[in-house]
C-alpha cells in the first residue's frame, strides 16, 4: 500500500460510495430514466463486487497495490468514456443473472417462506412464554401478598 490504509480507505470510500450515492441523489430528481439505470447498473455491479470482496479480502488483500487498484476500478466502472459498470452487467453479470434468475428466485422464496414460518412459531413460542409468565408472575404475587400478612397458603 503505497498511501497508506487511512488515505486509501478515504479516497475508496468517496470515490466508490460517496460520489456516486451524490450522484444517485441527483439522478432521482430528474425526471430521465437513463440516469437512474446507468447508476443502478453501476450500484448492481459495487454490490457483487463488495460481496465477493467480503469473501475474498483475506486472499486479495496480500496483492501488492491491491486497494489502489481498487480505487481505479471504481473509477474504471464510473468513467463515462469507459463505462466499465455498463460493460460488467452487459457481458458478465447480466447474462449469468438470466441464466440463473428462476434458481435465485426460488431460493429467495423458500428463504422467504422459511422466515415467515419461524416468524409465526417464534410468536407463537412467544405468547406462550407471556401466558406462562404472567401465571407465574399472578403465583408470585400471591405468595409475597400472603407471605407479607403472614400466611404461608397459596392459592
Amino acid at each position: 500500500m503505497v498511501f497508506g490504509k487511512t488515505l486509501t480507505g478515504l479516497v475508496q470510500g468517496i470515490v466508490g460510495f460517496l460520489w456516486p450515492a451524490y450522484k444517485s441523489f441527483k439522478a432521482i430528481k430528474t425526471e430521465e430514466k437513463d440516469d437512474d439505470t446507468e447508476l443502478l447498473i453501476y450500484w448492481t455491479i459495487a454490490g457483487f463486487f463488495s460481496f465477493f470482496e467480503y469473501w475474498a479480502d483475506f486472499i486479495i488483500s496480500w496483492f501488492p497495490f491491491y486497494y489502489e487498484l481498487k480505487i481505479v476500478f471504481f473509477i474504471w466502472l464510473q468513467n463515462p468514456y469507459f463505462n466499465g459498470s455498463k460493460f460488467l452487467w452487459k457481458y458478465f453479470l447480466m447474462p449469468f443473472l438470466d441464466s440463473k434468475e428462476k434458481q435465485i428466485d426460488e431460493g429467495i422464496n423458500g428463504i422467504v417462506s422459511k422466515g415467515k414460518v419461524a416468524i409465526e412459531k417464534g410468536s407463537e413460542y412467544g405468547k406462550v412464554a407471556m401466558e406462562k409468565g404472567s401465571e407465574y408472575g399472578k403465583v408470585a404475587l400471591n405468595k409475597a401478598k400472603n407471605l407479607k400478612k403472614g400466611s404461608t397458603k397459596t392459592d
